[in-house]
């Protein structure tokens, strides 16, 4: 047990922190803030998953060959980021501090709220039919070290792989996961990934309060109760965003839907409020490999997150009155259209 807790929190926390740190040296706002460095380093993560999933599946190759290859990569880059930013961490700490200190009572409020949350959900579970599917493809992947080769449904091979699910490897993700921690993929989903990516929106949507006012934590801790409340009273339909959020975000389509699109809306955030400085190509590459992501954790991805990003490209050239943004937006929805015309590729 112990074994296990401290390779999650290594692998969920430590990784991507160090991660999000090696790529805000290159960024002046926000560059000491925790839950900034942390979103960039799961976007760094999740967006190479996809980059290393998709040919190994359909090289066939091993769930082992990917979890060595994906691991050695994160720890690498972990290990360098230590290297290069070993003398900004008691800086982050000392700001870390700071920001508690500043909390008011609405952030106190909503820290609150967002405990119930999760001692309700760990005293009660949530399950559905898509289980069937994602977490058995997950525990499958993993008993028989492939990756999405056999049915979940039946356990024969495939002998077409099928086209909604194959360019959106998630399931592969928690197997990896599982791997790597020692566990099985059905309390990694639902025990894990549910309550720590409840965490991490709730971390998004604090970031995205931040540049909507401009810093001020009352304002920004009344956001997020609005927000939080919102979702707690979503549950009106099985469809809404804030109940995926809410009990399915070991689900892609519920990650894609509670993090990921409105991770798109904060990266906009940030160009939309940056001036003439330079450095705005590293948020233009955070959003590419965003769209990365997208397109890893759900089919539903690959055009929401373009969609989204070129509405918002759109809007951020009318408000710069520079139509050349337009096109790091179109590049950085470049992995949407390969996986959009690999898709009708092999439905034809």
């Amino acid at each position: 047990m112990l074994k296990t807790l401290i390779l999650l929190a290594v692998f969920l926390l430590f990784v991507p922190f160090l991660l999000g740190l090696l790529i805000t040296r290159f960024t002046e706002r926000e560059k000491n803030n925790v839950m900034f460095n942390l979103v960039a380093g799961y976007i760094f993560a999740l967006g190479l998953f996809e980059l290393l999933a998709l040919p190994l599946i359909y090289g066939r190759q091993s769930l082992s060959l990917l979890t060595k290859l994906y691991g050695g990569i994160l720890f690498a880059g972990a290990a360098l980021s230590l290297i290069f930013n070993y003398k900004r961490l008691y800086q982050v700490f000392l700001d870390t501090v700071s920001e508690v200190k500043g909390f008011t009572l609405a952030i106190w409020g909503e820290l609150v709220l967002i405990f119930c949350q999760v001692l309700i959900y760990k005293r009660c579970q949530y399950t559905n039919t898509d289980d069937a599917f994602y977490v058995a493809s997950a525990v499958t992947s993993l008993s028989t070290d492939t990756i999405f080769q056999y049915n979940p449904y039946t356990g024969e091979l495939y002998k077409n792989l099928p086209s909604r699910y194959v360019l959106s490897p998630f399931h592969a993700f928690i197997a990896v996961v599982s791997k790597a921690v020692c566990n099985h993929p059905a309390i990694i989903a639902h025990s894990v990934f549910m309550i720590w990516f409840l965490l991490v929106a709730y971390m998004v949507y604090a970031l995205i309060g931040r540049n909507l006012f401009h810093g001020d934590k009352e304002k920004t801790g009344y956001f997020l109760i609005l927000v939080t409340m919102l979702t707690i009273f979503s549950g009106y339909s099985e469809r809404t965003s804030g109940l995926f959020l809410l009990i399915r975000l070991w689900q892609g389509k519920a990650f894609l839907a509670g993090i990921l699109l409105p991770l798109t809306l904060y990266l906009f955030l940030r160009l939309f409020c940056r001036g003439e400085e330079k450095g705005a190509w590293i948020e233009w590459c955070l959003l590419g490999f965003l769209m990365c992501a997208c397109c890893m954790v759900s089919s539903m991805g690959v055009i929401l997150g373009a969609v989204m990003t070129g509405i918002l490209g759109i809007l951020l050239a009318l408000k710069k009155k520079r139509f050349l943004c337009l096109i790091p937006a179109v590049l950085c929805c470049v992995p949407n259209l390969i996986c959009a015309g690999a898709y009708l590729f092999i439905r034809g």
